[in-house]
């Protein structure tokens, strides 16, 4: 079974001539239903390795959606950039910042967002998928509540 078999259900170097020929012997017809049993095998095994594509293309989809963010900005919105497609002069990359911005949608051109960059990043092209972008919040950790700090003081024991 090959990949152009399943594809179009015939082999490339199968003969197209209609020959309908008449069995003399019958050794011919025998040998035309042993012919016809693989035809009707061949189609049914060409329905199963569609369904077997079909069954992996699913559980394919369902790994990758896996850890798919299904965001969809609009234009006014403001969004941080990630830095990582971004090359700067310092020497180690671990302490170059991890996001940039942020920065405000000004169009959306099919699933990708054109932002407003500052002038000193002219050199980047100002589309970006959204893979790159995160939502802006004015307090990133507003689902955490945290107490206000205290003073501590250190009693001085001289010994």
């Amino acid at each position: 079974m090959t990949p152009f078999y399943f594809n179009k259900e015939f082999h490339s170097r199968m003969s197209f001539d209609s020959n309908t020929t008449d069995y003399e012997t019958t050794r011919e017809r025998l040998e035309a239903r042993k012919a016809d049993d693989i035809v009707i095998r061949m189609k049914e095994l060409l329905n199963f390795g569609r369904q077997q594509l079909k069954k992996t293309k699913l559980v394919i989809e369902v790994q990758i959606n896996k850890h798919r963010r299904n965001v969809i900005y609009e234009v006014d919105d403001w969004v941080w950039l990630s830095f990582r497609n971004v090359k700067t002069t310092r020497l180690c990359k671990d302490l170059k910042d991890k996001q940039l911005g942020p920065y405000q949608i000004t169009v959306k051109v099919d699933t990708f967002y054109h932002l407003r960059l500052s002038v000193s990043m002219k050199h980047l092209h100002s589309m970006f998928s959204p893979k790159l972008l995160r939502p802006y919040s004015e307090d990133p950790l507003s689902e955490q509540h945290s107490e206000p700090f205290r003073l501590i003081t250190i009693e001085d024991d001289e010994h």
